[in-house]
């Protein structure tokens, strides 16, 4: 009697399948996850760097509005002087490197509202710059109106003297020494912004193994008069 032979697998040769198994697997899955990690990084870049292009359309807009109604388009407020009239903005208020202070009707309604850019360096994601949003009332325009915190773009990058996320211009083109506020006439003078916003991913890329940044850039040239204070005669922007 003939015993027939058997093919089959060795043990050892099993052990070196299931091997070269695990490690075509492990190629395989480190791939997936590397794609999705690619893929929170790029959505999350996307996410962020959408919504400080928005933030950024908005500044420039409110800005636009800066100053309107004054004494130029509505009869004078019997009740208070220009400054203090909750009916009509005065223009710019307050500006420094990371700080934009303004009074205008951002929606043209004519309701006239404060609208207050402040770079803030605490918090969750910050440093941020927000934005706040409200009614004027009667009072000092720098020392006698409330604000409320309400929309705000994080993990900004710049906002210091040496890097500023706003810039201003004199009507002749002389760059202006910040910080200026109201109480100085010579805010009168300014008729253009320069806005430089960069910000900064909060997800490494897993390329490049950086934190992706992105630099928004903006000129507002100011369209309306300024009642800036303690007298506006002889300025290019003054509404006396």
């Amino acid at each position: 009697m003939h015993r027939k032979s058997q093919a089959g697998f060795s043990l050892i040769e099993m052990l070196i399948a299931c091997a070269i198994t695990m490690v075509i697997m492990g190629v395989i899955f480190g791939q997936i996850i590397q794609g999705q990690k690619y893929s929170v990084a790029q959505e999350a870049k996307l996410d962020l760097f959408q919504e400080s292009r928005q933030f950024m359309d908005q500044m420039s807009r409110d800005l636009r509005a800066a100053g309107y109604p004054n004494t130029r388009n509505f009869d004078a407020d019997p009740d208070h002087p220009a400054e203090t009239s909750p009916k009509e903005a005065v223009g710019l208020v307050k500006l420094d490197t990371g700080e934009l202070w303004f009074e205008s009707s951002v929606d043209g309604s004519g309701n006239v509202s404060v609208i207050h850019y402040k770079l803030v360096t605490t918090g969750a994601a910050c440093p941020c710059l927000v934005r706040s949003q409200t009614p004027k009332v009667s009072g000092d325009p720098l020392t006698g109106q409330g604000e409320s915190d309400q929309t705000e773009v994080q993990n900004v990058l710049n906002g210091s003297s040496s890097d500023p996320i706003f810039q201003a211009y004199y009507a002749d083109g002389t760059v202006v020494t910040l910080p200026i506020d109201i109480s100085n006439n010579a805010l009168a003078n300014i008729n253009s912004i320069f806005i430089t916003l960069k910000v900064q991913s909060p997800y490494l890329d897993p390329q490049t193994r950086q934190k992706p940044t992105m630099a928004l850039l903006s000129t507002v040239r100011l369209n309306n008069c300024s009642v800036a204070y303690p007298s506006t005669s002889g300025t290019v922007m003054g509404c006396k």
